[in-house]
């Protein structure tokens, strides 16, 4: 059972969002179902990780997070990227938006896991420019959809049960101007926010179509 309690702060950039997860899905495994072998063991699982994240680009110039397309339809107007191995863009007005080859005009759905190493309260928080929206276990843990500059999001917070492999989805949006996207986290015991190492993102499949 998922529990998500909102606290509204005033100030900026202070609503915290707290998410309570079980026990990973795939805890001490890699993330893919696994198929049992008849003695009650678990099997082989149907696929390893790979390293970063999967990545749909899609073309558009969107004013928010929800004029993205979803579902069959974003993978029908997409097309697949490399996995992004680490989430620490910030580009000038020419700049492409990571692999993308656009530097305006640009949508990006990030699907994958999050391998979270320890038990505990695990911080997280983007700078976005533009629109940007987080889940973990398809949860919202923060957003901040519109069109805006360079900005911190709010603090999204989720207390994992046990060590594993937890699904995560990043939407986000480059509409004109400058850009970024860089995503912090303050692990169990960490004294301070710091960039997500790539060791963190991992990824099954591509999305296909």
């Amino acid at each position: 059972m998922y529990v998500m309690n909102r606290n509204f702060l005033v100030g900026p950039c202070l609503v915290a969002v707290m998410l309570l997860l079980p026990a990973a899905l795939w805890a001490g495994a890699p993330a893919a179902p696994w198929a049992g072998n008849g003695s009650g063991q678990a099997g082989r699982p149907e696929a390893r990780p790979r390293p970063g994240l999967a990545v749909l680009y899609i073309d558009g110039f969107f004013r928010s997070i929800d004029q993205m397309p979803t579902g069959a339809a974003a993978v029908r107007q997409g097309r697949q990227g490399a996995p992004v191995l680490l989430l620490d863009h910030r580009g000038g007005k020419q700049d492409p938006v990571f692999a993308s080859g656009r530097s305006r005009g640009v949508g990006m759905i990030l699907t994958g896991l999050l391998r979270l190493k320890a038990p505990g309260t695990y911080r997280w928080q983007a700078l976005a420019n533009d629109g940007i929206r987080m889940t973990v276990n398809g949860r919202l843990l923060f957003e901040d959809p519109g069109v805006h500059g360079d900005r911190l999001t709010p603090v999204g917070e989720v207390r994992v049960a046990a060590p594993g492999w937890y699904p995560v989805t990043i939407r986000y949006f480059q509409r004109k101007g400058t850009s970024a996207l860089r995503l912090f986290w303050q692990p169990p015991g960490g004294a301070a926010f710091t960039l997500v190492p790539a060791s963190v993102y991992w990824h099954r499949a591509p999305i296909s179509r």
